[in-house]
């Protein structure tokens, strides 16, 4: 994908599972919610989950998102870069919470869970992480086979 391919497929996308590095150095995977805003992701978590202990202890993270079943489909960017709580700016925080609220209107279903559920993990304070990109990897399977592209010879 080219640089512009690749940041729309980000921004059309909903899930990026996020790899944050625990104090022993072992990645810890987790899928979160996210939105773009500029050239930086954002998304929220409550402040006692691994990721953001992670974050706080080393803010090196990478980003996958991808879609596709089949190998001729498969297609996704690969995100590197370092991350960081944000919470404490006000306007950043509401707009973060603003376009999420937007972005998965749709997806959130959590009514859907008991009313202790509710209760206890509904209304918990998150806090929102910037995640700033160092380095992409984009791939697009699909694009094998247009012939126009390939006859262009991806490999060069």
């Amino acid at each position: 994908m080219t640089p512009s391919e690749a940041w729309l497929f980000v921004k059309e996308h909903y899930k990026m599972v996020l790899c944050t590095l625990d104090p022993y150095g072992f990645p810890h995977a987790a899928p979160v919610w996210y939105v773009v805003i500029g050239e930086k992701i954002y998304f929220r978590a409550q402040p006692y989950k691994k990721k953001i202990k992670n974050i706080l202890n080393k803010p090196q993270a990478a980003g996958v998102i991808e879609d596709g079943d089949r190998y001729t489909e498969l297609r996704g960017v690969m995100i590197q870069g370092i991350t960081r709580i944000v919470d404490s700016d006000k306007v950043i925080r509401n707009e973060v919470f603003t376009l999420l609220a937007e972005k998965y209107k749709k997806l959130r279903d959590t009514d859907m869970f008991p009313e202790k559920w509710q209760e206890k993990y509904g209304r918990e304070h998150r806090v929102v992480v910037e995640f700033s990109p160092t380095h992409f990897v984009s791939w697009d399977n699909r694009k094998w086979l247009d012939p126009e592209v390939s006859d262009r010879n991806l490999l060069d």
